[in-house]
């Protein structure tokens, strides 16, 4: 439509010129046959909600799948802001990590308002596939997020509520007639939290769902070719057929002159999704599937060498399988253009399960054993609440405990430290089940600090590397070491180390470790 014809008709119809037309999709509740129409809505009227953009989850999938959808959710927000709309960012129960930001304290000056109950909002129960797509290594439960992803931009006037009655009275305040929801994960925290779609539309606000913009709480079945991509769509047509219209932001933007074709934000999405800070540990052969479900048509290419993909590179027909540990690199390409942004999957497979020592190390006196703070005249000042390495129970007096399992014997340390053992002639291999500590777990399901362990086990013999792990993360399988020992070697070298981003809490465990005797 001509620009002046338009102005003219919305003047006709009582409409500001401000207004913007969206077209919402429904679903018949019975059919799901696409029911399309246009709303015009003065965008100063219209708040947009980010839910849960965590930057960690317990499934190292969901957590990628989330960093996936920043980069287009940046540049949607940055539009939304330009068009004056209000952006409210909402990471709910680590929502008051930010105390002191003026975007949370401005939230408390608000006058409080009781919320009407305007709706009453039912639906069938909503799909939902277990929150892990990660396949059978599934990943176990944990709180370890404690801020919103590192890369989601904070707009100065931006706000950042988190109950029902906060984003009712920002509403109140604004004007805010219409809210258009962005976030994680769809059917649990976008859906049911106390600032959810849920919650507004029954306090009489028209909610609406971004669906290019949203992921679902994940599953992963590649035997019946479910994957996440697939659940997010079960999800999405679930919320147009109960519960609310959805609209494709970036179509929105793009109509209003907002959205460049030529920006490239879509990483080609991987699952599983091991990275090499927090790998994928698999025993059995494992399925990957590889997408671009915002680039349709592109060809997705791909290396297993940890090579650069080129538009020249392997072309991903179908999933395919992996039964040794790899590098992988995707990149989608049109045209022989890259539309998807590189991503990289790190996948590690573990050797069979070692035997049991018949010395262990902590029956033996080591020749060395340096650790966290301060080494000062052949004596080590340690750091904070670290101790010395503990024989049979963790850093902190606690069991031994990996990926949910106790161990009777082993070391407990706190990387980086290095313990070193004199190598007798008997000493045929060396073997240990080697990961991080998990008691920090048990407290508040590891609440804020679950995240933050990343351990790397190396071990030395006679100032060699012989063996070593990929980085060990909190709940993660117990890496299996079984290194042969050479004849004549005298030193063996245990090195615990941070994984690169620092040792804050990396507590490590050297579960079951010692040596197997010449027979």
């Amino acid at each position: 439509m001509r620009p002046l014809l338009r102005l003219l008709l919305l003047a006709l119809a009582g409409i500001p010129a401000l207004a913007i037309d969206l077209t919402l999709q429904t679903r018949d509740p019975v059919t799901g046959k696409v029911v399309l129409s246009t709303e015009s809505i003065d965008p100063r009227h219209v708040g947009v909600i980010a839910v849960d953009v965590w930057n960690y989850h317990w499934c190292k999938t969901a957590t990628m799948r989330v960093d996936a959808i920043v980069p287009r959710m940046n540049k949607a927000l940055d539009a939304a802001r330009e068009l004056g709309m209000t952006v409210m960012l909402c990471p709910s129960d680590v929502v008051d990590n930010y105390v002191g930001y003026p975007q949370r304290e401005a939230v408390f000056a608000l006058p409080q308002i009781p919320v009407p109950s305007v709706v009453n909002v039912t639906c069938p129960p909503v799909p939902d596939a277990g929150g892990c797509a990660c396949g059978r290594e599934r990943c176990a439960g944990n709180y370890g997020w404690d801020g919103m992803h590192p890369a989601l931009r904070i707009g100065d006037n931006d706000l950042m509520p988190d109950t029902q009655a906060e984003v009712y009275a920002i509403c109140k305040k604004n004007g805010l007639t219409h809210l258009v929801y962005v976030g994680f994960h769809t059917q649990v925290c976008l859906l049911g939290k106390s600032m959810g779609l849920k919650a507004m539309k029954s306090a009489g606000l028209n909610c609406m769902l971004a669906r290019d913009m949203t992921d679902a709480h994940p599953g992963y079945d590649p035997a019946r070719h479910f994957t996440p991509d697939l659940n997010t769509e079960q999800v999405v047509e679930h919320f147009e057929k109960h519960l609310a219209p959805t609209i494709h932001f970036q179509q929105e933007l793009a109509k209003l002159g907002k959205w460049d074709a030529n920006w490239v934000v879509d990483p080609v999405r991987v699952t599983p999704w091991g990275t090499p800070m927090r790998p994928h540990l698999f025993e059995q052969p494992i399925t990957v599937t590889l997408t671009a479900p915002l680039q349709p048509g592109a060809e997705i290419r791909y290396t297993l060498d940890g090579t650069q993909p080129t538009a020249a590179s392997t072309l991903y027909a179908e999933p395919f399988v992996l039964a040794d540990t790899t590098h992988l690199r995707a990149i989608a390409f049109r045209g022989g253009r890259a539309v998807c942004l590189e991503s990289e999957g790190s996948f590690a497979r573990m050797k069979a399960m070692p035997p049991a020592p018949d010395v262990a190390i902590g029956d033996l006196k080591p020749v060395r054993n340096v650790g966290f703070g301060h080494t000062y005249g052949g004596s080590v000042r340690y750091s904070g609440n670290t101790r010395p390495p503990q024989k049979d129970k963790s850093n902190l007096g606690q069991d031994l405990k990996v990926n949910r399992k106790v161990y009777p014997r082993g070391m407990g340390v706190h990387a980086p430290c290095e313990l070193m053992y004199e190598i007798k002639p008997e000493y045929q291999r060396f073997v240990a089940l080697a990961g991080a500590d998990e008691n920090l777990v048990a407290i508040s399901n590891g609440s804020n600090l679950a995240k933050f362990p990343s351990v790397v086990f190396k071990v030395f013999i006679d100032g060699k590397e012989a063996a070593a792990s990929p980085v060990m993360r909190v709940l993660s399988p117990a890496w299996r070491f079984d290194v042969a020992i050479p004849d004549g070697a005298k030193l063996i070298g245990l090195v615990a180390m941070d994984a690169g981003d620092g040792s804050r809490e990396d507590f490590a465990d050297w579960a079951n470790a010692g040596f197997v005797l010449r027979q």
